[in-house]
């Protein structure tokens, strides 16, 4: 930014002066060059005894430090200030030409002369370059200096120019025929982006009344939701409340028929007169026994059903055995082997009856695959991992019923989605998913291993 600023005089050019702020540089950078040369050439001279050329040459150095400084204060000095230039650069080619023979090669800086004319002079260059090339010839002809250029030489330099000449004037009309185009379609892009402006401020007011109206559509849509939630947490509640009702006359029918058996048993005794009174006795505190026992699943079952709010630290093996003591007898009933041994001792800070709804939720899932295929030994295994972090731990429930087929493996957890027909709700495992992730911030899915489902749930221990 700083040489840019240097290179253009410290002045300032839009978009539209790009040509005249190149010339600026090119005007500058002439400056410092010619000063460099003359630098080095007044030390030259000084140390080989030419002290007159050294000072005239220290004098074109002080000459262009003063048009340096001049062309920093207005533009309208450009014009007088480039005609100084192209005047200096006249005389010290032809001085070259005058003074140096062809074989120092020293003639070759003569073409950049056309290159200056282009930019300093631009259609007035031709004018400079005839008069540049009629004094090589007058110099050449003139009978006081001796001159190391033939008149052929002269003409070959001249015919050079000139072509070089021709040749740059054609590049120059090419660069200003593109530049005329990119105005164009700079000012039909500046059109389209107007254009486009206008059209994005219509666009953004109609969008304004979209919104407005998304917004209000959006808000029937979660009230719509909103009422599709409160029917599914029904009939999740629904669901609950038959699995619950299921699992009672599980836990009650063996020990009910026990009741029955002993009634039955003291009622033929009296009829044959065969009945002590320890015999009664003891029946009845049998009798007494499954009654406590029936109570005891009552309050079990209610305390499940009672959500916790806050979170309890508990065992994990509880927790798990409570979930396979509601489903024990469901299991024992089809001849199903549930296979759990609580080896390590895990505390974790959990809700624990909604944990222990989606095991049951999951178990009971397994005993219906299990009853549906019927495999030859039919098992269920649950294991308990702690993670090399003990930050969590995964509970993983398998079966051996055939695992899920792979076209419904992915929609197992969605919403109403059920393999059970007309028996089944299609929210246990949503419900599931929703408790794991939502309230125990854990996760769960499943995936088929050894002709198996395996369900596995990753809970946080604290």
């Amino acid at each position: 930014m700083a040489l840019n600023n240097f290179l253009t005089s410290g002045l300032f050019f839009d978009e539209h002066e790009r040509k005249i702020q190149n010339y600026y540089s090119l005007v500058n950078i002439s400056f410092i060059l010619s000063s460099l040369a003359l630098l080095y050439a007044a030390i030259h001279n000084y140390f080989v005894g030419e002290f007159a050329l050294s000072y005239a040459e220290l004098g074109l150095i002080a000459f262009n430090v003063v048009l340096f400084l001049l062309l920093r204060v207005k533009r309208e000095y450009f014009d007088y200030i480039t005609t100084i230039l192209c005047t200096e650069y006249l005389l010290f080619f032809n001085l070259l030409i005058l003074f140096n023979p062809p074989s120092e090669l020293r003639h070759i800086w003569i073409f950049s002369y056309p290159v200056v004319l282009l930019y300093f002079k631009d259609k007035n260059g031709v004018y400079w370059l005839a008069a540049f090339i009629a004094t090589m010839f007058l110099f050449q002809l003139q009978p006081f200096v001796q001159t190391y250029y033939s008149l052929y030489q002269i003409s070959y330099l001249a015919l050079a120019l000139i072509v070089m000449s021709v040749i740059l004037q054609l590049y120059r009309k090419k660069i200003d025929e593109d530049e005329a185009t990119i105005q164009k379609q700079k000012q039909e892009l500046e059109s389209f982006s107007q254009k486009l402006q206008e059209e994005v401020k219509q666009k953004t007011k109609e969008l304004l009344e979209i919104n407005q109206n998304l917004e209000k559509q959006v808000e029937q849509k979660v009230n719509e939701l909103l009422n599709k939630d409160r029917i599914l947490v029904s009939q999740s509640r629904q669901a609950a409340m038959g699995e619950m009702i299921s699992m009672i006359a599980h836990q009650w029918r063996q020990p009910l028929s026990n009741i029955t058996l002993q009634i039955s048993s003291l009622q033929i005794s009296s009829m044959l007169n065969e009945v002590s009174t320890k015999e009664v006795l003891d029946k009845l505190g049998s009798i007494s026994n499954t009654i406590i026992y029936l109570s005891e699943t009552i309050d079990d079952f209610q305390t499940f059903f009672q959500p916790n709010k806050e979170k309890e630290t508990i065992d994990i093996c509880k927790i798990v055995k409570r979930a396979v003591t509601f489903t024990l007898p469901r299991a024992l009933a089809k001849d199903i082997f549930i296979n759990f041994h609580c080896k390590n001792s895990i505390t974790i800070n959990t809700r624990t009856n909604e944990l222990v709804q989606v095991l049951i939720n999951i178990l009971n899932n397994a005993i219906d695959a299990t009853i549906l295929k019927h495999p030859t030994e039919p098992v269920i295994t649950i294991k308990i991992d702690q993670n090399e972090g003990n930050d969590s731990l995964c509970i993983y429930i398998k079966d051996n019923a055939g695992g899920i087929d792979e076209e419904i493996k992915d929609k197992i957890f969605e919403p109403y989605f059920s393999t059970k027909g007309k028996n089944g709700t299609g929210i246990g495992l949503y419900m599931s998913k929703m408790i794991i992730q939502n309230h125990l911030e854990g996760t769960i899915d499943a995936s088929n291993v050894d002709g198996g489902a395996l369900f596995r749930l990753k809970i946080p221990i604290s």
